[in-house]
């Protein structure tokens, strides 16, 4: 008798533990700047927590630098053949060169949609030498670490990238495997922590920095104390 009520109470508990942690942990912040052409799929509007800045110009430059700073990924969904020289050039005062030239110099990863290059529709009647600048405008952008996509490819190519490199370095035989920023791009540290129920203490004992990326497994379960922990200490869960 007792043994049953105490399996109910157990399933209870971790039922509000995992709704609790469904709400808390945060999605990836995604930084849109489109002008409306190229609609985002429902993929990525489901799997981002999405900024989109104003275009009208009645928001201050400092608003557009926050929402930048927000940001752990800039995606731009459509450049224009102006926007492509001015981003190469480093000139120009539109808000998506004003964005992406601050997210280059806070070491944002910054995607764009090949779908969204102008120029790129005017590839048959457009003047040879004219579009072969038009290319090298593009290679420039890409020395700068901007990564061309395609929307079919996005967020895949950033997100899921990552994650299998993750999966290869497992293995640690106590659940814990630290890598380092050079392991992967963009993430100051990263920790893999292999346990089904995440606890403070566990969070505690990993003596690692603030902003850094917990690694879990999909049907870990994370305790309240354990998320106000990372959120004071600026740490997020990545579920595996």
């Amino acid at each position: 008798m007792y043994e049953d009520i105490i399996e109910e109470v157990m399933k209870e508990v971790l039922h509000r533990l995992w709704s609790y942690e469904n709400t808390s942990i945060q999605k990836t912040a995604l930084l849109v700047l489109s002008d409306g052409r190229h609609p985002l799929s429902e993929v990525i509007t489901k799997e981002y927590n999405l900024l989109i800045p104003d275009t009208d110009g009645s928001k201050k430059t400092e608003d557009l630098y926050s929402m930048v700073s927000c940001a752990e990924v800039i995606l731009a969904t459509s450049v224009t053949v102006k926007q492509l020289i001015n981003l190469a050039l480093l000139s120009g005062e539109g808000y998506l060169e004003e964005a992406i030239r601050y997210a280059l110099l806070l070491g944002k990863r910054i995607f764009v949609l090949e779908e969204g290059l102008e120029y790129r529709s005017y590839k048959a009647t457009a003047n040879k030498t004219f579009y072969r600048r038009l290319l090298e405008y593009e290679e420039c952008l890409r020395q700068y670490g901007i990564i061309f996509t395609s929307e079919s490819t996005f967020p895949f190519s950033e997100k899921q990238g990552k994650q299998t490199l993750l999966r290869k370095q497992q293995g640690d035989s106590k659940g814990i495997t630290s890598f380092t920023k050079a392991a992967i791009d963009g993430i100051e540290e990263q920790v893999v922590l292999k346990k089904k129920l995440i606890l403070e203490k566990d969070l505690i004992n990993l003596n690692i920095k603030s902003q850094a990326a917990i690694c879990i497994e999909k049907d870990s379960i994370i305790t309240p104390s354990a998320l106000d922990y990372a959120r004071a200490h600026h740490m997020r869960f990545i579920k595996m």
